[in-house]
């Protein structure tokens, strides 16, 4: 095909700044923020760990790791992490989200989480949240896929940024009007339960178990994204996962479907495979590899073409090199259809970074912010030490 990237102009870049942290709920930063459309006009936003207390005193991203503040003795005492959040915005234009006031689910005054666990968040010396990605709305009710972690804690006589993440299972929750209780689903059909016995109890809402064997068989992280408009009937779940080859570790993303009314049943899914589509999540065809495991797919009325935003997260070699620009950079890809094939990707931004050690992450578009039919677009990242969601505005030429 025609490299659709030679099609997409941009004409402007422009930096807005963070969001949200104008809260009365004592969200003090977190990461994630994917947000859904609701049928309302309002949209939900869901995130990762939050951090809650009263300020984040002394801290400077500039001159001290996240963590190590974290660790410190004034943190430990005053500060709270929970593993996952979400708020309502209703606001109309992106840049209102740089003002506007979000209201958080909460408890007690504070913000709460959103997905209940059953896991208590630290056992066997390993974190264990849950993180809620991406979702859609359908009749009346709000689904937010999930993905169960374990990680390992920092250490903080390192100080550098670690990434030891496990990403062991994904779930499905719905929450009905007015969207502020969710209820997990259990699959209809149960995958292979977990390998770690710490992750057992658990297992009762793990829809798709994504540990590998090492044989590159692990099934992707679907709900990573989620097209938020169906086609001919149909939800397109993407979904992520790291896996080798040609002796690189890469990060590729797959593509799975289900009609809208069978969306709480697994066994109603389909999986794009190098076949077509398939009932089973085998021999899958990987569309693009390069990201992080957050993305965002939309379509793009202006561009007349579907576009992907993710955080670019490249390869890793033999010798544990990691690509040039990895962390660093927000990449776009476009495509006629939704399962592909994706063009080559354009970087659109390299996030600034307070420190050496800082990285960039959870690159994603909010396509519901859209103006003049998708000629300008919106799209947050995430610095880990600044560890507020960061918005910046797309025009196309």
């Amino acid at each position: 095909m025609n490299n659709p990237t030679n099609q997409v102009r941009i004409k402007n870049v422009t930096y807005l700044g963070k969001i949200f942290k104008n809260n009365t709920s004592k969200v003090l930063g977190h990461d994630g923020a994917y947000s859904i459309p609701l049928e309302d006009g309002r949209s939900f936003w869901t995130f990762g760990d939050t951090l809650l207390g009263p300020e984040l005193k002394g801290y400077d991203p500039k001159k001290e790791l996240l963590d190590v503040w974290l660790a410190s003795n004034w943190a430990s005492n005053n500060i709270e992490m929970i593993a996952n959040t979400g708020c309502f915005t209703n606001t109309r234009s992106g840049e209102e989200l740089l003002s506007t006031n979000p209201i958080y689910i909460e408890k007690k005054g504070k913000a709460d989480k959103i997905i209940p666990m059953v896991l208590a968040p630290n056992r066997g010396k390993r974190y264990r949240p849950i993180w809620p990605m991406d979702g859609i709305m359908i009749n009346k009710k709000l689904y937010i896929f999930h993905i169960f972690v374990d990680c390992g804690l920092f250490d903080i006589t390192k100080k550098e940024q670690q990434l030891d993440i496990n990403l062991y299972g994904v779930g499905l929750a719905k929450a009905n009007y007015p969207y502020v209780t969710f209820k997990r689903i259990k699959p209809s059909v149960y995958p292979c339960p977990p390998k770690d016995l710490s992750n057992y109890c658990e297992y009762p809402y793990i829809w798709w178990n994504c540990e590998s064997n090492g044989k590159n068989d692990s099934i992707p992280a679907f709900g990573t994204a989620v097209l938020n408009n169906p086609v001919n009937g149909y939800v397109y779940i993407y979904g992520s996962k790291v896996e080798e080859k040609n002796h690189e570790l890469i990060h590729g993303v797959y593509l799975s479907r289900v009609q809208t009314d069978g969306i709480e049943d697994i066994s109603k899914y389909e999986y794009y495979s190098n076949d077509g589509w398939s009932k089973a999540p085998e021999n899958l065809k990987i569309l693009f590899d390069g990201n992080a495991n957050e993305l965002s797919v939309s379509y793009n009325s202006y561009l007349e073409k579907y576009i992907t935003i993710y955080s670019y997260a490249g390869k890793t070699d033999s010798k544990d090199v990691v690509s040039e620009g990895a962390m660093e950079e927000i990449h776009l890809r476009v495509s006629d259809n939704p399962e592909g094939p994706w063009s080559d990707p354009i970087t659109i931004y390299k996030p600034k970074k307070s420190c050496p050690l800082d990285i960039c992450y959870a690159g994603k578009e909010h396509p519901e912010f859209s103006e003049k039919g998708g000629k300008i677009i919106y799209f947050t990242f995430v610095s880990h030490q600044r560890y507020w969601p960061e918005l910046v505005q797309i025009e196309f030429e």
